[in-house]
């Protein structure tokens, strides 16, 4: 490695312990109310912040414990945007199912009792001085190519237009009650790697080069002229490094998009996907921007060698130099994805991956 000190960074999920997962069952099931359910993730979150501070975490979560969704619990509570169940599409299922998805009710507005305010203050209640309280959010260009792709909008630029004040709104509402980091979480890039989703929002009538800019642009509206001392992190989701070779054209188009965000402070994301982006080290990085980088599996819980963490940090500086170098998981903990088995994969495992990178940071 060349840059020196290198911190430890991690993507905002932790998984649920035992007691909130039996105990949202119980809410569930009706056996226990929602005051109770409450003292449960009060708890579990209290204990949380204490394990993230003993690993050395210097940014803070509540591990997203209170959500149901990462993103739908966040979208859902702007005015204008509501979760509807659907249930279409189980000929083939032996039980009945419900999938979440946000719809458009009215325009998109700052929702000032949004429950993330409360949320927030409870953590920022538990933090020490010095200690820095960070939110994740899914970004606004999410729920945007969301939109598209189902044909919820009928005006994109005035939607993205209200989206990005309902965010900027909130997050300086954030900012005023004390939270100095945000991580926005951004799949919508993943679109652009995606032949089924390109076909249909060209189906739509929808320009997917056109649009790559205006994802840019909602993302960074929402963030402009936020304090100087608010660090914004774009995480990026665009898990599609092998499928690139297969849009190769949309490769340098993706690549231009993501990086010309101006309003964030650092970029975030998975050794694979940030090398990917960068190719043969004919790409710019932004000039004044720090790097987060993925470099420790959330699925598995074997641990890596730090060997195997030193070359992928030493592969990503031999194409660029950031203002700043962090290294993280791959992605939160909470993770769901029927291709991997993560059953194996504890409360503890976690933690001991958080030891691994402290250790590789420490002694290199």
């Amino acid at each position: 490695m060349t840059l020196t000190a290198i911190a430890v960074e991690h993507a905002g999920q932790f998984m649920f312990p035992t007691e909130l997962t039996k105990s949202r069952e119980d809410f569930a099931e009706g056996r226990i109310s929602a005051d109770e359910l409450k003292k449960v993730e009060d708890k579990c979150i209290s204990e949380l912040v204490e394990r993230q501070r003993e690993a050395g975490l210097s940014a803070i979560t509540d591990g997203e414990m209170r959500r149901h969704s990462w993103d739908l619990d966040f979208l859902c509570g702007l005015e204008g945007v509501e979760c509807r169940c659907v249930k279409s599409g189980n000929l083939w299922q032996d039980t009945e199912l419900c999938a979440s998805v946000p719809e458009i009710t009215g325009d998109i507005r700052f929702n000032p009792e949004h429950p993330i305010f409360g949320q927030f203050l409870f953590l920022k209640d538990l933090l020490k001085k010095g200690e820095t309280a960070r939110v994740t959010l899914p970004a606004p260009a999410h729920l945007l190519v969301w939109l598209m792709l189902n044909g919820n909008v009928s005006d994109t630029a005035s939607v993205a237009g209200r989206l990005a004040e309902a965010y900027k709104l909130t997050i300086n509402r954030l900012y005023e009650l004390g939270c100095r980091s945000v991580i926005l979480r951004d799949t919508s890039w993943n679109t652009f790697c995606d032949h089924d989703k390109l076909k249909r929002l060209l189906q739509g009538g929808l320009d997917p080069v056109a649009l790559m800019p205006m994802l840019t642009s909602v993302n960074d509206e929402s963030l402009a002229g936020m304090p100087a001392d608010m660090e914004i992190i774009l995480s990026i989701k665009a898990n599609c490094t092998e499928r690139f070779g297969h849009a190769s054209r949309m490769h340098p188009l993706i690549v231009e998009a993501i990086f010309n965000h101006s309003n964030v402070s650092a970029f975030m994301a998975e050794s694979d996907t940030a090398c990917n982006l960068l190719g043969d080290g004919n790409v710019s990085f932004p000039a004044g921007k720090g790097l987060i980088l993925g470099v420790v599996d959330v699925k598995q819980p074997q641990l890596e060698s730090e060997q195997s963490i030193i070359t992928k940090v030493d592969n990503l500086l031999a194409k660029i130099t950031p203002a700043w170098l962090r290294i993280s998981p791959v992605d939160g903990f909470m993770v769901n994805d029927d291709a991997y088995d993560t059953s194996s994969f504890t409360t503890e495992d976690q933690w001991r991956k958080i030891t691994l990178l402290q250790n590789v940071a420490a002694n290199n």
